[in-house]
């Protein structure tokens, strides 16, 4: 299972990569603008968001866009425990690089845990339409969401380019399911 999800992960990253930056940017606004449209997510009081690198899809308009809004934002912050907790992002927010050479908040405080937190936005390499998603292979979110989910709070959503969805991701029982996903292309409900 490992090798394979290696295998898969490689292909991924060359495929997200292979999109042109002007693209990217597009994906990126349309990809906001569908996750703003959604009623879940304005219902959400506390929204975790990444701050993505590399050819992730771009959440720097998306974050701008619930800032403007007055939004609660929280954003992931990882140690060298190989734990994962979240703090507040804010437009004055510095960043530092985390563990994985990630961009993070450099604040550490305070501190709110996964279960406290309405939506989650989580970056992924791959999903498939059971909602399974490839990570980068840190686990970091799979431990720190790990356990019940009353309510299907918080609810999981992952952001990605419609060109990262695979017919299957390989899937082990300690793999978090997404409960939606948020493309240019639209929503994807898995719940």
């Amino acid at each position: 299972m490992a090798a394979r999800k290696s295998e898969l992960r490689q292909t991924l990253r060359r495929r997200r990569i292979a999109i042109n930056r002007a693209q990217r940017n597009r994906c990126a606004r349309r990809a906001a603008l569908q996750l703003l449209r959604w009623r879940r997510l304005r219902q959400a009081r506390h929204i975790a968001v990444y701050l993505s690198a590399r050819s992730e899809l771009s959440t720097a308009i998306l974050i701008e866009y619930l800032l403007r809004q007055g939004r609660k934002l929280w954003a992931p912050v990882t140690g060298p425990d190989a734990g994962m907790h979240f703090v507040p992002l804010r437009r004055e927010s510095k960043t530092r690089r985390g563990p994985l050479n990630l961009p993070q908040p450099a604040s550490t405080r305070p501190r709110r845990s996964a279960a406290r937190i309405d939506l989650i936005l989580l970056p992924l390499l791959g999903f498939d339409a059971r909602g399974h998603r490839l990570g980068n292979g840190g686990g970091y979110y799979d431990r720190a969401l790990a356990g019940s989910r009353p309510g299907r709070r918080p609810l999981l959503v992952g952001y990605a380019y419609s060109a990262q969805e695979m017919a299957a991701i390989p899937a082990e029982s300690w793999d978090v399911r997404l409960d939606a996903v948020i493309t240019e292309k639209g929503l994807r409900r898995f719940f």
